[in-house]
């Protein structure tokens, strides 16, 4: 005879069957679109930036402001002087990773006016990125999917026993021999 929390745990194990189905699925376009999008950042990095060489003059100035001030604790800083695309001079301060070699001259990525840009990405970023976001989607959905599985596995457990004791309160005295 069945019942209906085991027509229940039926359907539940079946749509849990097909949602981490659907979240492998998902997987490759979000990694996809994680990819892509990267790629076009960096791209548009690269049309909108130039490449200039900065000379350092200071390789351990004090930083102006930083954005983050935790970052305090993994920058250096150092002033440098650079000629922008359209010919001006700039001379600014800028966060570096503590232990990087003192040279003499620094890379960095200015637009037309001299404003310092994040440079383009490697296409190896892209596709980390493209792989990482995959993977972090599928670890956290599949993770939805089990934690909202038990809890339904936990009620369908209760109500069987619930009815278990409801139809044992009825069956016991005559299976025990209390009533005659």
């Amino acid at each position: 005879m069945e019942r209906a929390t085991d027509r229940a745990r039926a359907r539940l194990r079946r749509t849990v069957a097909t949602l981490v189905a659907l979240v492998l699925l998902l997987a490759l376009p979000i990694g996809l679109l994680a990819h892509n999008w990267e790629r076009s950042r960096s791209e548009d990095a690269a049309d909108r930036l130039s490449p200039v060489t900065a000379a350092v003059l200071q390789p351990d100035a004090a930083p102006a402001a930083l954005l983050d001030p935790a970052d305090t604790a993994m920058t250096a800083s150092r002033l440098v002087r650079y000629s922008a695309p359209d010919g001006s001079v700039h001379t600014t301060t800028l966060p570096v990773a503590i232990g990087s070699p003192d040279e003499t001259t620094m890379q960095l990525w200015v637009d037309r006016r001299g404003a310092v840009g994040e440079p383009p990405s490697s296409p190896n970023v892209a596709r980390n990125v493209g792989i990482v976001l995959a993977i972090a989607w599928t670890v956290m959905a599949w993770t939805v999917i089990a934690l909202v599985a038990i809890t339904f596995r936990m009620r369908i457990d209760e109500t069987d026993s619930e009815q278990w004791d409801r139809e044992w309160a009825r069956v016991e005295p005559l299976w025990s021999g209390r009533i005659p």
